[in-house]
């Protein structure tokens, strides 16, 4: 409209079409916060399918042990729904695995975007689980630091299913608070349906569901419900979780001796009768490690030996500038405990996983805990915000903080890749499939899928190797043995 035209308008409805168009030039706090996340979800999603197929070069052998369950369960020759996979465990958690390749094919690409899912799923739910206690100054920089952190990343882009134990654990500590502040039953349903995915996936979830049992009891000490309420909410959890994971247990212990072998044969106490030191001596021990490891992010006691696949050599969970906002947030958490009692129960799955067990710290296992991590860098990072007054302040603030954590989520990605390229980790996801030998190996393993239960002879495949010759890194392998 016309600056004349305007000038004509009765005064009254001018002024009212003017403050129109002035609000009209100022986007909602809603909406650019829907951007900022979207924007933030793309960034994790392309960090995660960039190059998929050929970083990492390797198929370890635990993925490809996943993919032969994943053709068994195709070809209809592997365990059900309810049964048992090779290492043993649910095999549950597997299915989906199954389901993604074929909704997008085989290649090595379409396979990891079985992780590349769960790990975007773990990152929304993750956002949610923030948003209850930070603002999107807070929230949003943490979840970019969560989406881009390279131990994060790296398991995001490898086919375990130790990433499904993060998205359950999130999942139930955000059911579990929706729950505590608007007292709905429903929610405590869906904490009970998060404890038994995570009774279904991999180890460190297991326990999921008690985290959960804390967390109530910490609400009904915190006076944010009564103890009737807690124990009519975990009632109601407890059932949906038995309803959910009965079939399963049935099969646990009906083969309780086959389930049990994976976690008896790294745990600290079934090796008891064959060490010198007493099993509570070496849990002590673990727990200093696990501590100097995952709180104090101490690089020296990680990915040593063989887990060097798991990460650089004497590289923390976390890059220096984010260890030190995590301790920063450790602090700030536990005096603002009333509104973060519900984070803290869930230090206990990955402190059962890694201080009663053999070879921790372990970051394959921690992996549960790697949302929590951030949760806490991001309450320190609203501590910032919290002596600035002023709005202009606050928004420059908030955007060199965006500018810091892009800067430092760019290191991590690019330490990532500048990582999977050295020869010596390659060679470290040996035994495994090099990508110019996966075409063949997955042939040999479709159709001895097909053929029976039985898994594919690792004879037949290295017979098939010999003659393709096409992996320097195999054959290098192979003198070394």
């Amino acid at each position: 409209m016309r600056a004349s035209a305007v000038r004509n308008i009765n005064p009254r409805f001018r002024s009212d079409w003017l403050a129109s168009r002035r609000s009209a030039l100022h986007c909602s706090p809603i909406v650019v916060e829907a951007a900022l996340l979207a924007g933030a979800l793309a960034v994790a999603v392309g960090v995660r399918i960039y190059r998929l197929g050929s970083v990492p070069r390797v198929v370890t052998a635990d993925e490809a042990d996943n993919l032969q369950t994943a053709y068994h369960m195709i070809a209809g020759t592997g365990p059900g729904i309810f049964g048992l996979d090779w290492k043993p465990a649910p095999a549950f958690s597997l299915y989906p695995l199954a389901g993604t390749i074929q909704t997008f094919g085989g290649s090595i690409a379409d396979f990891r975007l079985f992780p590349v899912i769960l790990s975007a799923l773990t990152c929304l739910l993750f956002y949610a689980l923030a948003r209850q206690t930070l603002r999107p100054r807070a929230a949003l920089p943490a979840l970019f630091l969560l989406a881009t952190n390279l131990w994060f990343v790296h398991f995001s882009r490898t086919a375990w299913e130790n990433m499904n134990s993060a998205l359950f654990a999130a999942g139930a500590c955000y059911a579990t608070v929706r729950a505590v502040r608007t007292a709905r039953a429903r929610w405590w349903a869906v904490a009970g349906v998060f404890s038994a995915f995570g009774l279904y996936g991999y180890f460190s979830g297991r326990l999921i569901f008690a985290a959960v049992v804390l967390a109530a009891a910490c609400a009904a000490a915190a006076g944010d419900i009564s103890w009737r309420s807690a124990g009519r909410g975990l009632a109601i959890a407890t059932g949906a979780t038995i309803i959910l994971f009965a079939p399963m247990a049935v099969t646990i212990v009906q083969r309780w001796d086959e389930f049990n072998r994976r976690t008896a044969s790294v745990s600290i106490f079934a090796a008891d009768a064959a060490s010198n030191q007493s099993a509570w001596t070496r849990v002590a021990r673990n727990a200093v490690r696990n501590f100097r490891g995952f709180v104090l992010n101490d690089g020296s006691v990680v990915n040593q030996g063989l887990w060097g696949r798991y990460s650089p050599r004497d590289r923390a969970p976390l890059d220096l500038p984010t260890a030190a906002l995590f301790v920063v947030g450790l602090v700030l958490a536990a005096r603002r405990w009333r509104q973060t009692y519900a984070w803290w129960p869930f230090f206990l799955p990955l402190l059962v996983a890694e201080i009663f067990s053999f070879g921790t710290p372990d970051l394959a296992r921690a992996v549960v805990f790697a949302p929590f991590y951030f949760l806490f860098v991001g309450i320190a990072l609203e501590e910032a915000f919290r002596p600035i007054r002023s709005r202009t302040l606050r928004v420059t603030v908030g955007f060199a903080v965006m500018l810091v954590a892009t800067a430092i989520g760019v290191t991590n990605v690019r330490g990532y890749f500048n990582w999977q390229k050295q020869r010596e980790v390659q060679l470290m996801r040996f035994p495994g499939v090099d990508r110019c030998e996966f075409d063949a190996w997955r042939q040999l393993a479709q159709r001895a899928a097909s053929e029976g239960p039985g898994p594919l002879e690792p004879a037949a495949f290295e017979t098939v190797r010999m003659k393709l010759s096409c992996s320097p890194l195999a054959s290098a392998w192979l003198r070394r043995q």
